[in-house]
Protein backbone atom coordinates (compact mmCIF):
# COMPACT_ATOMS: atom_id res chain seq x y z
CA UNK A 1 0.00 0.00 0.00
CA UNK A 2 3.24 2.26 0.83
CA UNK A 3 3.61 2.47 -3.16
CA UNK A 4 -0.19 3.10 -4.02
CA UNK A 5 0.60 5.93 -1.77
CA UNK A 6 2.61 7.47 -4.00
CA UNK A 7 -0.15 7.94 -6.27
CA UNK A 8 -1.49 11.14 -5.68
CA UNK A 9 -4.98 10.24 -6.67
CA UNK A 10 -4.84 7.43 -4.06
CA UNK A 11 -3.72 10.14 -1.08
CA UNK A 12 -6.16 10.36 1.56
CA UNK A 13 -6.42 10.29 5.45
CA UNK A 14 -9.09 9.24 8.03
CA UNK A 15 -8.88 9.36 11.49
CA UNK A 16 -11.50 7.91 14.50
CA UNK A 17 -12.61 7.72 17.66
CA UNK A 18 -15.08 5.69 20.01
CA UNK A 19 -15.48 7.76 22.33
CA UNK A 20 -13.79 9.88 25.77
CA UNK A 21 -14.68 7.96 28.59
CA UNK A 22 -14.00 4.49 30.42
CA UNK A 23 -12.79 1.71 28.32
CA UNK A 24 -11.87 -1.65 30.11
CA UNK A 25 -9.23 -3.77 29.39
CA UNK A 26 -11.33 -6.28 27.93
CA UNK A 27 -12.81 -4.56 25.36
CA UNK A 28 -9.74 -2.45 24.22
CA UNK A 29 -9.10 -5.33 21.41
CA UNK A 30 -12.84 -5.35 19.75
CA UNK A 31 -12.43 -1.65 19.81
CA UNK A 32 -9.46 -1.70 18.20
CA UNK A 33 -10.96 -3.77 15.42
CA UNK A 34 -14.03 -1.53 15.38
CA UNK A 35 -12.06 1.33 14.66
CA UNK A 36 -9.62 -0.43 11.51
CA UNK A 37 -12.24 -1.85 9.78
CA UNK A 38 -13.87 1.78 9.69
CA UNK A 39 -10.86 2.82 8.74
CA UNK A 40 -10.69 0.51 5.93
CA UNK A 41 -14.38 1.03 4.55
CA UNK A 42 -13.25 4.81 4.53
CA UNK A 43 -10.16 4.70 2.47
CA UNK A 44 -11.91 2.21 0.31
CA UNK A 45 -14.13 4.96 -0.97
CA UNK A 46 -11.35 7.52 -1.13
CA UNK A 47 -8.95 5.10 -2.83
CA UNK A 48 -11.49 4.06 -5.44
CA UNK A 49 -13.26 7.12 -5.87
CA UNK A 50 -16.68 5.75 -5.25
CA UNK A 51 -17.70 9.34 -3.34
CA UNK A 52 -16.26 11.94 -1.73
CA UNK A 53 -15.25 12.78 1.72
CA UNK A 54 -18.57 12.81 3.40
CA UNK A 55 -19.57 9.35 1.93
CA UNK A 56 -16.31 8.42 3.45
CA UNK A 57 -17.26 10.16 6.76
CA UNK A 58 -20.67 7.78 6.29
CA UNK A 59 -18.96 4.45 5.49
CA UNK A 60 -16.92 5.03 8.73
CA UNK A 61 -19.13 5.35 11.01
CA UNK A 62 -21.87 2.95 9.83
CA UNK A 63 -19.15 0.63 10.48
CA UNK A 64 -18.84 2.04 14.31
CA UNK A 65 -22.92 1.92 14.29
CA UNK A 66 -23.04 -1.92 13.47
CA UNK A 67 -20.82 -2.67 16.05
CA UNK A 68 -22.47 -3.78 19.33
CA UNK A 69 -19.73 -2.87 21.68
CA UNK A 70 -20.16 0.88 20.98
CA UNK A 71 -22.69 2.95 21.94
CA UNK A 72 -23.80 4.52 18.08
CA UNK A 73 -26.42 2.51 16.44
CA UNK A 74 -26.85 -0.95 17.27
CA UNK A 75 -25.76 -1.64 20.96
CA UNK A 76 -27.16 2.28 22.19
CA UNK A 77 -27.38 3.51 25.73
CA UNK A 78 -31.35 3.26 26.28
CA UNK A 79 -33.65 5.73 27.23
CA UNK A 80 -35.18 6.24 30.65
CA UNK A 81 -38.45 4.27 29.01
CA UNK A 82 -35.97 1.91 27.48
CA UNK A 83 -35.51 2.55 23.67
CA UNK A 84 -33.22 3.33 21.38
CA UNK A 85 -33.09 7.34 20.09
CA UNK A 86 -30.21 8.78 18.13
CA UNK A 87 -27.85 11.71 17.25
CA UNK A 88 -25.87 11.87 14.21
CA UNK A 89 -23.94 14.45 11.98
CA UNK A 90 -22.21 15.41 9.17
CA UNK A 91 -20.08 17.93 7.70
CA UNK A 92 -18.26 18.99 4.69
CA UNK A 93 -15.20 21.22 4.84
CA UNK A 94 -15.70 22.77 1.03
CA UNK A 95 -19.25 23.56 1.07
CA UNK A 96 -19.39 24.13 4.71
CA UNK A 97 -22.90 21.81 4.45
CA UNK A 98 -23.89 20.67 7.62
CA UNK A 99 -26.83 17.61 8.27
CA UNK A 100 -28.08 15.96 11.11
CA UNK A 101 -30.54 13.96 13.16
CA UNK A 102 -31.42 14.14 17.11
CA UNK A 103 -33.56 11.69 19.20
CA UNK A 104 -34.22 9.61 15.96
CA UNK A 105 -35.88 6.22 16.55
CA UNK A 106 -36.21 2.67 14.86
CA UNK A 107 -33.15 3.74 12.27
CA UNK A 108 -30.19 1.44 12.05
CA UNK A 109 -28.19 3.76 10.98
CA UNK A 110 -28.62 7.37 11.71
CA UNK A 111 -25.76 8.80 9.84
CA UNK A 112 -27.13 7.92 6.29
CA UNK A 113 -30.23 10.13 7.11
CA UNK A 114 -28.15 12.92 8.18
CA UNK A 115 -25.71 12.35 4.51
CA UNK A 116 -28.80 12.30 2.84
CA UNK A 117 -29.91 15.86 4.35
CA UNK A 118 -26.58 17.26 3.69
CA UNK A 119 -26.34 15.78 0.36
CA UNK A 120 -30.18 17.27 -0.45
CA UNK A 121 -28.69 20.57 0.42
CA UNK A 122 -26.01 20.90 -2.05
CA UNK A 123 -28.71 20.26 -4.82
CA UNK A 124 -29.72 24.24 -3.54
CA UNK A 125 -33.72 25.19 -2.80
CA UNK A 126 -36.38 22.69 -3.71
CA UNK A 127 -39.70 22.93 -4.96
CA UNK A 128 -41.28 26.37 -4.94
CA UNK A 129 -38.24 27.53 -3.47
CA UNK A 130 -38.89 25.78 -0.07
CA UNK A 131 -35.70 25.75 2.06
CA UNK A 132 -34.35 22.21 2.51
CA UNK A 133 -34.16 21.42 6.10
CA UNK A 134 -30.77 20.78 7.47
CA UNK A 135 -31.73 19.01 11.04
CA UNK A 136 -34.26 16.83 11.43
CA UNK A 137 -35.76 15.21 15.14
CA UNK A 138 -37.13 12.34 16.32
CA UNK A 139 -40.38 10.34 14.80
CA UNK A 140 -40.74 13.49 11.78
CA UNK A 141 -36.93 12.48 10.86
CA UNK A 142 -37.85 8.72 10.48
CA UNK A 143 -40.02 9.34 8.36
CA UNK A 144 -38.35 11.76 6.06
CA UNK A 145 -35.78 9.19 5.83
CA UNK A 146 -38.12 6.25 4.95
CA UNK A 147 -39.80 8.70 2.47
CA UNK A 148 -36.39 9.59 0.85
CA UNK A 149 -36.13 4.84 0.71
CA UNK A 150 -33.21 5.57 3.59
CA UNK A 151 -32.90 1.32 4.36
CA UNK A 152 -33.48 0.04 7.78
CA UNK A 153 -35.88 2.39 8.93
CA UNK A 154 -38.90 -0.17 9.25
CA UNK A 155 -40.16 -1.73 12.43
CA UNK A 156 -37.48 -4.42 12.93
CA UNK A 157 -34.58 -1.90 12.83
CA UNK A 158 -36.24 -0.52 16.81
CA UNK A 159 -35.68 -4.20 17.76
CA UNK A 160 -32.31 -4.70 16.31
CA UNK A 161 -30.60 -1.65 17.81
CA UNK A 162 -31.67 -2.81 21.40
CA UNK A 163 -28.64 -5.58 22.43
CA UNK A 164 -28.87 -8.14 25.33
CA UNK A 165 -26.04 -5.58 26.92
CA UNK A 166 -28.27 -2.61 26.71
CA UNK A 167 -30.98 -4.13 28.11
CA UNK A 168 -28.90 -5.90 30.94
CA UNK A 169 -27.24 -2.18 31.24
CA UNK A 170 -30.87 -0.47 31.58
CA UNK A 171 -32.27 -2.75 33.92
CA UNK A 172 -29.16 -2.46 36.48
CA UNK A 173 -28.91 1.07 35.95
CA UNK A 174 -33.12 1.52 36.84
CA UNK A 175 -32.69 -0.34 39.82
CA UNK A 176 -29.77 1.55 40.55
CA UNK A 177 -31.71 4.51 40.27
CA UNK A 178 -34.94 3.76 42.12
CA UNK A 179 -32.60 2.96 44.89
CA UNK A 180 -30.94 6.00 44.93
CA UNK A 181 -34.05 8.00 45.15
CA UNK A 182 -35.23 5.42 48.17
CA UNK A 183 -32.01 6.54 49.89
CA UNK A 184 -32.26 9.96 49.46
CA UNK A 185 -35.71 9.98 50.38
CA UNK A 186 -34.44 7.99 53.56
CA UNK A 187 -36.00 5.18 53.10
CA UNK A 188 -34.48 1.76 53.42
CA UNK A 189 -37.61 -0.57 53.83
CA UNK A 190 -40.55 -2.16 52.09
CA UNK A 191 -41.91 0.06 49.87
CA UNK A 192 -46.03 -0.98 49.24
CA UNK A 193 -45.64 -4.29 50.45
CA UNK A 194 -42.31 -5.09 48.21
CA UNK A 195 -39.15 -6.18 50.19
CA UNK A 196 -36.28 -4.24 49.40
CA UNK A 197 -33.36 -5.86 47.38
CA UNK A 198 -30.25 -4.93 48.77
CA UNK A 199 -28.48 -6.65 46.87
CA UNK A 200 -28.57 -3.69 44.06
CA UNK A 201 -27.13 -1.34 46.96
CA UNK A 202 -23.94 -3.48 47.99
CA UNK A 203 -21.30 -1.22 48.68
CA UNK A 204 -23.14 2.00 47.81
CA UNK A 205 -23.72 4.45 50.49
CA UNK A 206 -25.61 7.10 50.62
CA UNK A 207 -22.64 9.54 50.45
CA UNK A 208 -21.83 7.85 47.40
CA UNK A 209 -22.01 9.85 43.83
CA UNK A 210 -23.31 7.69 41.06
CA UNK A 211 -22.88 9.21 37.71
CA UNK A 212 -25.14 8.16 34.37
CA UNK A 213 -23.43 10.24 32.17
CA UNK A 214 -22.55 9.66 28.36
CA UNK A 215 -19.70 7.39 29.35
CA UNK A 216 -21.77 5.84 32.04
CA UNK A 217 -18.87 6.54 34.56
CA UNK A 218 -19.53 5.17 37.90
CA UNK A 219 -18.16 6.00 40.69
CA UNK A 220 -15.65 3.75 42.93
CA UNK A 221 -18.27 1.88 44.81
CA UNK A 222 -20.04 0.55 41.66
CA UNK A 223 -16.52 -0.47 40.55
CA UNK A 224 -18.29 -3.92 38.78
CA UNK A 225 -20.55 -1.81 36.75
CA UNK A 226 -16.85 -0.73 35.22
CA UNK A 227 -15.56 -4.20 34.95
CA UNK A 228 -18.25 -4.94 32.89
CA UNK A 229 -16.69 -2.99 29.68
CA UNK A 230 -19.86 -1.30 28.69
CA UNK A 231 -18.29 2.94 29.41
CA UNK A 232 -19.00 4.20 25.56
CA UNK A 233 -19.50 7.43 24.55
CA UNK A 234 -19.91 9.34 20.98
CA UNK A 235 -17.77 8.48 17.97
CA UNK A 236 -16.58 10.62 15.31
CA UNK A 237 -14.89 10.26 12.13
CA UNK A 238 -12.50 12.92 10.14
CA UNK A 239 -11.54 12.59 6.28
CA UNK A 240 -9.20 13.89 3.85
CA UNK A 241 -9.00 12.97 0.01
CA UNK A 242 -6.02 13.54 -2.35
CA UNK A 243 -7.08 17.25 -3.03
CA UNK A 244 -7.67 18.43 0.30
CA UNK A 245 -11.18 18.37 0.94
CA UNK A 246 -12.48 17.17 4.20
CA UNK A 247 -15.16 16.42 6.27
CA UNK A 248 -16.06 14.78 9.74
CA UNK A 249 -19.20 13.19 11.49
CA UNK A 250 -20.43 12.24 14.39
CA UNK A 251 -22.82 9.35 16.11
CA UNK A 252 -23.97 8.20 19.69
CA UNK A 253 -26.93 6.83 21.08
CA UNK A 254 -26.75 9.24 24.13
CA UNK A 255 -26.49 9.17 27.49
CA UNK A 256 -27.44 6.24 29.60
CA UNK A 257 -31.30 6.55 31.09
CA UNK A 258 -31.69 10.27 28.46
CA UNK A 259 -34.88 11.34 28.93
CA UNK A 260 -37.19 10.58 25.78
CA UNK A 261 -36.31 13.27 22.79
CA UNK A 262 -32.87 14.79 24.36
CA UNK A 263 -30.90 15.27 21.84
CA UNK A 264 -27.21 15.72 22.49
CA UNK A 265 -23.33 16.58 21.46
CA UNK A 266 -23.37 14.34 18.29
CA UNK A 267 -25.67 16.45 16.76
CA UNK A 268 -25.59 19.77 18.00
CA UNK A 269 -23.76 22.21 15.02
CA UNK A 270 -20.64 23.08 16.13
CA UNK A 271 -19.97 21.14 19.12
CA UNK A 272 -20.01 17.53 17.82
CA UNK A 273 -18.14 17.96 14.74
CA UNK A 274 -16.71 20.62 12.38
CA UNK A 275 -14.30 20.74 9.07
CA UNK A 276 -13.74 23.81 6.74
CA UNK A 277 -10.89 24.05 4.84
CA UNK A 278 -10.79 28.42 5.22
CA UNK A 279 -9.65 29.78 8.22
CA UNK A 280 -8.90 33.37 10.00
CA UNK A 281 -9.74 36.04 6.78
CA UNK A 282 -10.02 33.55 4.36
CA UNK A 283 -6.88 32.21 3.96
CA UNK A 284 -6.04 28.08 3.42
CA UNK A 285 -6.71 25.83 6.40
CA UNK A 286 -7.99 22.27 6.22
CA UNK A 287 -8.66 21.51 9.81
CA UNK A 288 -11.81 18.75 10.94
CA UNK A 289 -12.44 17.79 14.33
CA UNK A 290 -15.00 15.71 16.24
CA UNK A 291 -15.38 15.77 20.53
CA UNK A 292 -16.77 13.41 22.86
CA UNK A 293 -17.84 13.61 26.32
CA UNK A 294 -20.31 15.94 28.64
CA UNK A 295 -23.02 17.12 26.22
CA UNK A 296 -24.79 18.93 27.91
CA UNK A 297 -21.45 21.60 29.04
CA UNK A 298 -19.69 20.96 25.36
CA UNK A 299 -22.73 22.04 23.33
CA UNK A 300 -22.80 25.58 25.36
CA UNK A 301 -18.96 25.95 24.09
CA UNK A 302 -19.30 25.33 20.28
CA UNK A 303 -16.80 23.03 21.32
CA UNK A 304 -15.70 21.58 17.84
CA UNK A 305 -15.84 24.76 16.23
CA UNK A 306 -13.95 27.03 18.25
CA UNK A 307 -11.12 24.07 18.50
CA UNK A 308 -10.94 24.72 14.64
CA UNK A 309 -11.08 29.10 15.08
CA UNK A 310 -8.37 28.73 17.70
CA UNK A 311 -5.71 27.09 15.44
CA UNK A 312 -6.68 28.92 12.31
CA UNK A 313 -6.51 32.20 14.73
CA UNK A 314 -3.16 31.09 16.85
CA UNK A 315 -1.61 28.48 14.31
CA UNK A 316 0.20 27.02 16.89
CA UNK A 317 0.02 23.46 16.69
CA UNK A 318 -3.30 21.48 16.37
CA UNK A 319 -2.56 19.70 20.50
CA UNK A 320 -2.13 23.32 21.67
CA UNK A 321 -5.44 24.26 20.38
CA UNK A 322 -7.16 21.27 21.90
CA UNK A 323 -5.32 21.37 24.96
CA UNK A 324 -6.46 25.10 25.20
CA UNK A 325 -10.14 24.39 24.66
CA UNK A 326 -10.33 21.40 27.23
CA UNK A 327 -8.28 23.36 30.08
CA UNK A 328 -10.91 26.10 29.45
CA UNK A 329 -13.91 23.57 29.62
CA UNK A 330 -12.13 21.74 33.20
CA UNK A 331 -11.84 25.13 35.19
CA UNK A 332 -15.12 26.58 33.87
CA UNK A 333 -16.74 26.82 37.18
CA UNK A 334 -20.76 26.59 35.45
CA UNK A 335 -19.49 22.69 34.90
CA UNK A 336 -19.20 21.56 38.55
CA UNK A 337 -20.31 18.12 37.75
CA UNK A 338 -18.51 16.37 35.00
CA UNK A 339 -15.20 17.16 33.35
CA UNK A 340 -15.18 14.49 31.30
CA UNK A 341 -14.32 15.38 27.48
CA UNK A 342 -11.93 14.20 24.61
CA UNK A 343 -11.07 16.12 21.14
CA UNK A 344 -10.01 14.22 18.41
CA UNK A 345 -8.06 16.87 15.08
CA UNK A 346 -6.73 16.92 12.49
CA UNK A 347 -5.44 19.38 10.55
CA UNK A 348 -3.41 18.86 6.37
CA UNK A 349 -0.95 20.30 4.31
CA UNK A 350 -1.43 20.56 0.57
CA UNK A 351 0.33 22.03 -2.13
CA UNK A 352 -1.21 24.48 -4.68
CA UNK A 353 -0.79 23.51 -8.21
CA UNK A 354 -2.77 25.88 -10.01
CA UNK A 355 -5.83 28.06 -9.32
CA UNK A 356 -7.82 25.34 -8.90
CA UNK A 357 -6.04 22.48 -7.87
CA UNK A 358 -4.32 20.98 -4.47
CA UNK A 359 -2.25 18.12 -3.57
CA UNK A 360 -2.23 16.62 0.29
CA UNK A 361 1.09 15.99 1.37
CA UNK A 362 0.61 15.37 5.19
CA UNK A 363 -1.44 15.59 7.76
CA UNK A 364 -1.17 15.98 11.80
CA UNK A 365 -3.81 14.25 14.19
CA UNK A 366 -4.09 15.17 17.62
CA UNK A 367 -6.00 14.12 20.53
CA UNK A 368 -6.54 15.14 24.21
CA UNK A 369 -8.85 14.01 26.70
CA UNK A 370 -9.55 14.30 30.32
CA UNK A 371 -10.96 11.20 31.31
CA UNK A 372 -9.77 8.06 31.61
CA UNK A 373 -9.62 7.08 27.90
CA UNK A 374 -10.09 7.98 24.76
CA UNK A 375 -10.37 5.51 22.06
CA UNK A 376 -8.70 6.47 18.34
CA UNK A 377 -8.00 5.06 14.78
CA UNK A 378 -6.26 6.06 11.92
CA UNK A 379 -5.11 5.41 8.63
CA UNK A 380 -3.37 6.94 5.75
CA UNK A 381 -2.09 6.43 1.83
CA UNK A 382 1.47 6.07 3.15
CA UNK A 383 1.11 3.21 5.80
CA UNK A 384 0.81 -0.22 5.75
CA UNK A 385 -2.15 -0.63 7.76
CA UNK A 386 -4.59 1.20 10.08
CA UNK A 387 -3.66 1.89 13.39
CA UNK A 388 -5.86 2.15 16.41
CA UNK A 389 -5.24 2.05 20.21
CA UNK A 390 -7.23 3.40 23.84
CA UNK A 391 -4.81 6.12 25.31
CA UNK A 392 -5.24 6.10 28.98
CA UNK A 393 -4.59 8.68 30.97
CA UNK A 394 -1.84 8.30 33.50
CA UNK A 395 -3.54 10.02 36.46
CA UNK A 396 -6.86 8.92 38.38
CA UNK A 397 -9.71 9.52 36.39
CA UNK A 398 -11.54 11.98 39.29
CA UNK A 399 -8.63 14.28 38.89
CA UNK A 400 -9.14 17.16 36.27
CA UNK A 401 -5.76 16.73 34.09
CA UNK A 402 -5.35 16.97 29.84
CA UNK A 403 -3.83 14.12 28.85
CA UNK A 404 -2.13 14.46 24.92
CA UNK A 405 -1.38 12.54 22.02
CA UNK A 406 0.23 13.55 18.44
CA UNK A 407 1.56 12.77 15.57
CA UNK A 408 2.54 14.28 11.99
CA UNK A 409 2.29 11.85 8.52
CA UNK A 410 4.03 12.29 5.67
CA UNK A 411 1.30 10.50 3.05
CA UNK A 412 3.83 10.88 0.25
CA UNK A 413 6.75 8.84 2.03
CA UNK A 414 5.48 6.66 5.05
CA UNK A 415 6.90 8.52 7.76
CA UNK A 416 4.61 8.54 11.33
CA UNK A 417 6.42 10.49 14.62
CA UNK A 418 4.48 10.03 17.24
CA UNK A 419 4.20 11.96 21.37
CA UNK A 420 1.50 11.67 24.06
Amino acid sequence: MVGEGSDRSRRFFVAVHVGAGFHSHSSEKALRRAMKRACIASACVLREGSGGCVDAVAAAIEVLEDDPNINAGRGSNLTEDGHVECDASIMDGHSGVFGAVGAIPGVRNPIRVALLLAKEQMLGTSLLGRIRPMFLVGEGARLWAKSKNVGGTDGKASEWLVTERAKHQWRRYIGMLDDARNLADGSTAAVEGDAFDSSRTKGIQSSDVLELDEGCRQSSSAKTVEEESIIMDTVGVICIDSDGHIASGASSGGIALKVSGRVGLAASYGSGCWASTRGHLGAPCIVGCCVSGAGEYLMKEFTARECCVSYAVSQADPLSACTKMLRHFINDERNPEDKSAGILFVQAEASSEGLASTELKSVEIAAAYTSPSFGIGFYGSSMDRPKASILRSSTHHQMAKVSQFATRINLVAETCACSS
